[in-house]
C-alpha cells in the first residue's frame, strides 16, 4: 500500500512539474531538447516494449535489445515486462471485460490513467503470460523490470548536472508528461476517434495526431488488424518513425526476421475502400419530396 501511494505521488509530481516550463527562462533550443527526449524514448517504448516484447514483430541483437529497453524504461512507464504483458492482455480482450484499459469497459479516465496508477485487478501478470514466460529469466531485462525507477532517475539527474533546472524541466519533466499522455491516448483516443480502414472486433481507430506524438503507434486500427507487423503505418504516408529505425537496424544486422504486412491486407483495404465508395449517400439515394403550402385565397 505504501509503495502504491509513493508511485502515485511521484507520477503526479512529475506531471505537475511540467508547469515549471512557465517559470524557467525560455530558449528555442529547449524545444529541440524536449523533442529529442520525447521521441527517442517514444521509439524505445514502441520498438522494444511494444513491437518486440509484446508482438515479436522482429528479432534483434541482445545489446540492441538492452539499449532500446533501457531507453523505453527511461520513459517512466514502469517495467518493460509489466508494460508489454498488459498490452498482450489488451489485445486478448480488446474492448471487452478483461481489457485493462478500454474506455468502453471502464470509462475514459480509468482507461487513460487510472488503470496505470492504482489498478488492483490487472496489476499482476500471470506466469503464463507469454511476455513473462519468455523474457522474465533474461538477466538484464529482469534487472530493468525490477529497478525500473533507475533509468528515469538517472536521466533526470544527468540533465540537472548538465544544464540545471531548465534542462531538467525541458529534457525530463515536460517530455515525460507529454510522452505519458501520448502513450495513454492510444488506449483511449484511438478507441474513440479516428478512421477505421479495417473491420475489427474492437473499436480501434487510426489517428494521425496520436501517430505523430507516439512515434507511429496511432495507426491503431492497422495494428489491431495484424498485430505481428513490424510497421504500424501500412503506407509510406502514415508517419511511423519506429518502422524506419527497425529498417535501419536491419541494414546493419542488428534486427532480422522482420514481419511484413501481408499482401492480402492491402487487397482487403482496397476492397473495403471500394465498397465504401460504392455506397450512395442518403441524400443521393432518397429523393426528398417537398410540398409547398397552398397560398390562401384572396
Amino acid at each position: 500500500m505504501i509503495l502504491r501511494v509513493l508511485q502515485i505521488s511521484i507520477f503526479w509530481t512529475v506531471q505537475a512539474s511540467a508547469l515549471l516550463a512557465l517559470a524557467v527562462p525560455f530558449d528555442w533550443g529547449f524545444i529541440a531538447l524536449w523533442g529529442a527526449s520525447h521521441f527517442v524514448r517514444a521509439i524505445g517504448l514502441t520498438l522494444a516494449f511494444h513491437r518486440y516484447f509484446a508482438h515479436r514483430a522482429f528479432k534483434m541483437h541482445r545489446a540492441a535489445r538492452f539499449a532500446w529497453t533501457l531507453i523505453g524504461t527511461a520513459a517512466m512507464q514502469k517495467g518493460p515486462l509489466w508494460w508489454a504483458g498488459h498490452h498482450v492482455n489488451h489485445h486478448r480482450f480488446a474492448d471487452r471485460d478483461g481489457d485493462p484499459h478500454s474506455p468502453m469497459v471502464s470509462g475514459f479516465y480509468y482507461a487513460h490513467i487510472g488503470w496505470f496508477l492504482n489498478d488492483t485487478k490487472h496489476d499482476r501478470l500471470d506466469a503464463v503470460n507469454p511476455v513473462i514466460r519468455d523474457f522474465s529469466k533474461v538477466p538484464e531485462i529482469a534487472w530493468l523490470e525490477r529497478y525500473y525507477f533507475l533509468p528515469p532517475l538517472a536521466l533526470a539527474v544527468g540533465l540537472w548536472i548538465g544544464g540545471g533546472l531548465p534542462w531538467l524541466v525541458w529534457g525530463f519533466c515536460v517530455p515525460t508528461m507529454t510522452l505519458a499522455h501520448a502513450t495513454f491516448a492510444i488506449n483511449t483516443v484511438n478507441h474513440l476517434w479516428g478512421s477505421r480502414r479495417f473491420e475489427t472486433v474492437d473499436d480501434s481507430r487510426n489517428n494521425p495526431l496520436t501517430a505523430f506524438f507516439a512515434a507511429g503507434e496511432g495507426w491503431h486500427n492497422n495494428h489491431h488488424r495484424f498485430q505481428r507487423a513490424a510497421r504500424n503505418g501500412f503506407y509510406w504516408w502514415e508517419f511511423d518513425p519506429t518502422w524506419y529505425v527497425i529498417r535501419a537496424m536491419a541494414a546493419v544486422r542488428l534486427a532480422w526476421d522482420i514481419q511484413p504486412v501481408p499482401r492480402r491486407l492491402y487487397e482487403e483495404a482496397r476492397a473495403a475502400k471500394a465498397r465504401r465508395a460504392a455506397v450512395p449517400s442518403i441524400v443521393e439515394s432518397v429523393p426528398l419530396k417537398l410540398e409547398l403550402a397552398d397560398e390562401p385565397e384572396a
